[in-house]
């Protein structure tokens, strides 16, 4: 009997502690299995975490030799350039002006070449260079030759490859004078007909009049392209009342506008931006005014002709130059970037024009990813400046596993006429890169799991302990809890160890404990108070 009950309770505390265990050990797993998880490494290490902020690039203000900067330039490489020069970087727009003033003066034979007009094919009766420029004289008689013309051509070849140069300016004069026989005009006179003159009978036969017409041309070579650029068309030139002679002083021709003009010359030039070609024209009108008509045009001359024009270098939309470089790497799976901020100075030799180009701008890129922020290179002056206060935040461009790259780009965003270099420099260029590096212990620290089984364990049956015994005795009142102990104490075989004896020994027993407390004072010399003590005690015994 008793030996079941004493198994039954082993049973029921081994049970009550393997389950206590079990969930025990459950929720220690799962909690283990998260924390490995969450953390991305198969077991748990001890670590430490270190927080760095670093410059990244070498040689920030260029020393010589710059390595490890490199320059790249991309779109037309004649454009701009990049070069070195003690404690700076330097991008160089290359600016150049020309200009162009070889046709000049008086025509010269030996530069002109004389040309029939396609339009008008028949020669006059005198078509030369002399001594005074282009030279024509013809006479009319009634025959084929009403309506001749000469042109005098000369090629012009470039030194340079007009592609990469804008006209910016052009003028263009010439002079041209002429004698004819004016009077008289009728029959077989040889007189010019001029607006006003008697064409015969008291009427008048006449559409245009007779009028010589000088001009000058551009055109391509092949023809395809072909402006009259500058001309004078006489209009009262041989009229009557000049007498037998009419004069045509020193005049210059009528020229078109200088935009005109500019656009003529861009156009020929363009076919194959090189050449074109300059023709001097003399054309003749007679008409016939009377029966028997007959026109002298004695002198005609062009006496000079002066083309000069400047051209500037053509700087091309969408060029640029950089400075660039590659930095280490930044990896592994215990890092992570807190933040990037790059900084650097800028200046120019001389402000940026402005009107000609307001959108070109310093770039910069990080692993090739541009930001979106820019510089404007009309905010450029000709002392070194921060880009910005404070740096360019570009956090969000470091990236983790790559060589880490730095590019300072100067971009040309309009195409524009440039007469001179110009210069814009970098230095003190500096990227900082902050991170933080988590420093995991290299082996594992099993006792730390170990360590914290034990303490559970030891709590779980400390818990078990507690449970069992509200479970067994806490649980009933203090009242409950007595009667249960003597109910069990009375159903054992062998009775309580406890001695029932009589009043008088117990008493006897009391009575002599007492007499030994006083056992130190009956020792002391007096003998009348310990006498008195003992009569004391024994009626306060015997009271009791």
């Amino acid at each position: 009997m008793n030996e079941s009950r004493i198994n039954k309770k082993s049973v029921y505390f081994i049970t009550l502690f393997l389950i206590s265990g079990m969930i025990f050990l459950s929720t220690l797993n799962i909690q283990n299995q998260n924390l490995k998880k969450n953390l991305g490494f198969n077991s748990l290490n001890l670590s430490t975490i270190y927080e760095y902020e670093e410059q990244w690039l070498k040689n920030s203000n260029f020393s010589i030799p710059v390595d490890p900067w490199e320059s790249q330039v991309q779109g037309d490489l004649s454009d701009i350039t990049s070069f070195s020069s003690f404690g700076q970087a330097n991008y160089e727009v290359i600016g150049e002006q020309r200009n162009y003033s070889n046709i000049s003066g008086t025509p010269l034979n030996t530069e002109w070449t004389m040309v029939h007009n396609p339009e008008f094919p028949l020669y006059p009766d005198t078509s030369t260079i002399n001594s005074e420029g282009c030279y024509v004289s013809h006479t009319f008689a009634e025959l084929a030759d009403q309506f001749p013309s000469v042109h005098w051509e000369r090629n012009v070849s470039m030194p340079v490859d007009m592609e990469d140069y804008i006209i910016t300016s052009a003028s263009l004069s010439a002079v041209v004078n002429a004698t004819v026989t004016a009077f008289p005009g009728d029959w077989g006179g040889g007189g010019i007909e001029a607006p006003g003159d008697a064409t015969g009978s008291g009427s008048t036969q006449n559409y245009t009049w007779d009028y010589v017409r000088f001009y000058v041309l551009l055109s391509d070579l092949t023809r395809n392209k072909v402006y009259e650029v500058a001309y004078n068309q006489t209009v009262d030139l041989g009229k009557d009342s000049a007498g037998a002679t009419d004069i045509l002083l020193d005049t210059f021709m009528t020229t078109v506008s200088e935009e005109d003009l500019i656009f003529y010359l861009t156009s020929v030039i363009s076919s194959d931006f090189k050449n074109f070609t300059v023709t001097l024209g003399i054309r003749i009108w007679c008409e016939d005014n009377w029966v028997s008509d007959r026109d002298i045009w004695d002198d005609l001359l062009i006496k000079s002709c002066n083309l000069t024009f400047t051209y500037e270098k053509k700087i091309d939309r969408f060029t640029t130059a950089s400075w660039n470089q590659m930095g280490n790497t930044l990896s592994g799976e215990n890092i992570e970037i807190t933040g990037g901020n790059l900084k650097f100075k800028y200046k120019i030799d001389q402000l940026w024009p402005v009107d000609s180009s307001p959108n070109s701008e310093i770039r910069f890129f990080i692993n090739n990813n541009t930001l979106l922020e820019t510089i404007k290179l009309s905010s450029a002056t000709t002392n070194f400046q921060e880009a910005t206060t404070g740096g360019f935040d570009v956090t969000t461009l470091i990236l983790k596993n790559i060589n880490i790259s730095v590019s300072i780009q100067v971009f040309i965003a309009d195409t524009f006429a440039l007469n001179n270099n110009i210069t814009i420099s970098i230095t003190d260029v500096y990227l900082e890169i902050s991170y933080t590096e988590f420093i995991f212990d290299t082996e594992e620290a099993p006792w730390f799991f170990s360590g914290i089984f034990i303490i559970a364990l030891v709590a779980g049956v400390i818990l078990t302990g507690i449970l069992i015994a509200y479970i067994k005795v806490w649980r009933y009142p203090v009242p409950v809890r007595k009667i249960r102990k003597y109910s069990k104490s009375l159903e054992k075989e062998k009775g309580p160890d406890l001695n029932i004896v009589r009043r008088k020994t117990a008493f006897n027993r009391n009575f002599h404990d007492e007499l030994k407390k006083t056992e130190k004072i009956m020792k002391k010399p007096s003998s009348e108070q310990p006498e008195k003590e003992i009569i004391i005690l024994k009626k306060q015994v015997l009271k009791e």
